[in-house]
């Protein structure tokens, strides 16, 4: 999905690029060849090869599980002494010889036994095994290690085991978000960028994602606020991430493109949960939050107008997404006003931006924005039906009201089309 996605973009932009005399028609056609080509079979034996490793590392731990009563101490440590030293050089020497895809799986299995190992010497001497710093030290290793060889596997490794730890952490201090997390994660991100690894990307957003949903509740308790107002946060960073890739687009077309998706997705999910918290649960508004907001939706502003400016936004799209994140933040607002009426407004609101998402993945080209757009336009109507509304008479006058206004928008919006047609149709038979 995300391969094809790059492509199409990419084709749009070398049609540009011949137009403006960057690229020649031959260059293009080499430069779509190549971007076109997907993994052969020679991969499969590296993949087998992580796989391996992984299932080893599995093998370590589940081994060092066993607590092995007839074993010593010092015999236990020389097992995972010995393995670690083994991996190592079995990486060390496959690396020398040409075969980086095993010099790789390797160094994983090197990591796995040094995992296990942290676990074996907190066995062994009686360690409080809640204590997150085992993990912290192993996520360390695995992105030293990533950062020196380099290494792929073990920056996604390192990457998993910064979520980990930072699960732990948050467990010890359940009312305090962990912002530990952000120092491994950052420097990940730095490592993706090194290294050009889309999917390690892909694996950045999500766990950074992952720990926004683990700390939620506890960023709440810090801020004094309910699940409301984090929530509209939480819409509204998504919507700065989906700007931000826009702005980014000429310089990191690839990250780019997953980026831009991810926010999508992430500002209507938590969007449409938004909406659907009842009003009760509303939640103080303090101070506090509503600095953080003004802050962030500045943020949004300035990342809005840095990719109107480059001419990577319509118009016409930037006030459909400033009327989001203007809703987003109004919600927690609005919940104290009107009560459980506010869950008629929004999900009138949620229904237009999921036409509009359509229209914007138009727009975009993007077959995968107007399949979110269509699926959050009929995931809110069956909400609707089952749901919110609490008589067939009320979802019938719903479902009317909002049918007529779809096809008076349609009816415009077409006629807005025609005349902007013929204006332009008007500006080149006039062009000498």
């Amino acid at each position: 999905m995300w391969q094809r996605s790059y492509l199409q973009r990419l084709k749009r932009d070398i049609d540009l690029w011949i137009e403006r005399g960057w690229v020649t028609p031959a260059n293009a056609e080499a430069i779509l060849e190549d971007a076109s080509r997907t993994p052969d079979t020679r991969r499969t034996p590296a993949i087998l090869a992580i796989l391996g490793a992984v299932l080893i590392g599995f093998a370590a731990m589940s081994f060092v599980a066993a607590n092995w009563a007839e074993l010593s101490k010092l015999t236990r440590l020389a097992l995972i002494g010995t393995g670690l030293v083994a991996a190592y050089g079995i990486a060390w020497q496959t690396d020398r010889r040409g075969h980086p895809a095993f010099a790789q799986a390797a160094l994983l299995t090197g990591l796995c036994l040094f995992g296990a190992a942290i676990m074996l010497i907190a066995q062994i001497y009686h360690i409080q095994t809640d204590d997150p710093g085992g993990v912290l030290a192993w996520c360390i290793a695995a992105l030293a290690a990533a950062a020196i060889l380099p290494s792929r596997p073990a920056l996604a490794l390192g990457m998993l085991l910064a979520i980990v730890w930072s699960g732990f952490a948050l467990s010890l201090h359940q009312d305090v978000p962990h912002i530990g997390f952000f120092l491994p994660w950052i420097f990940a991100l730095a490592l993706i960028l090194r290294f050009s690894w889309v999917t390690g990307f892909h694996l950045w957003i999500v766990t950074g994602y992952a720990w926004l949903a683990f700390n939620a509740y506890a960023i709440g308790n810090w801020m004094g606020v309910g699940p409301g107002a984090i929530a509209a946060l939480v819409v509204v960073d998504a919507i700065g991430l989906w700007l931000a890739a826009l702005a980014l687009q000429a310089r990191l077309p690839r990250f780019a493109d997953v980026a831009e998706d991810y926010g999508i997705v992430v500002a209507f999910t938590v969007f449409w949960i938004l909406h659907v918290i009842p009003a009760n649960e509303a939640g103080p508004i303090n101070t506090l939050w509503i600095g953080a907001a003004i802050v962030m939706a500045l943020a949004v502003l300035a990342i809005g107008i840095s990719a109107l400016t480059q001419r990577r936004l319509e118009a016409r799209h930037a006030f459909a997404i400033g009327g989001m994140s203007i809703a987003a933040l109004a919600y927690p607002l609005l919940m104290h006003a009107m009560g459980p009426a506010i869950e008629w407004l929004y999900s009138a609101i949620f229904l237009a931006l999921s036409v509009w998402l359509v229209s914007y993945g138009t727009a975009r080209h993007s077959r995968f924005l107007i399949n979110g757009g269509f699926a959050a336009f009929a995931a809110e109507v069956l909400y609707l039906y089952f749901a919110t509304l609490g008589t067939m008479l009320d979802t019938a006058a719903f479902f009317l009201i909002g049918g007529l206004l779809l096809i008076a928008g349609s009816l415009f919006f077409e006629r807005l089309r025609r005349r902007m047609v013929k204006a332009v149709g008007n500006e080149e038979g006039a062009a000498p």
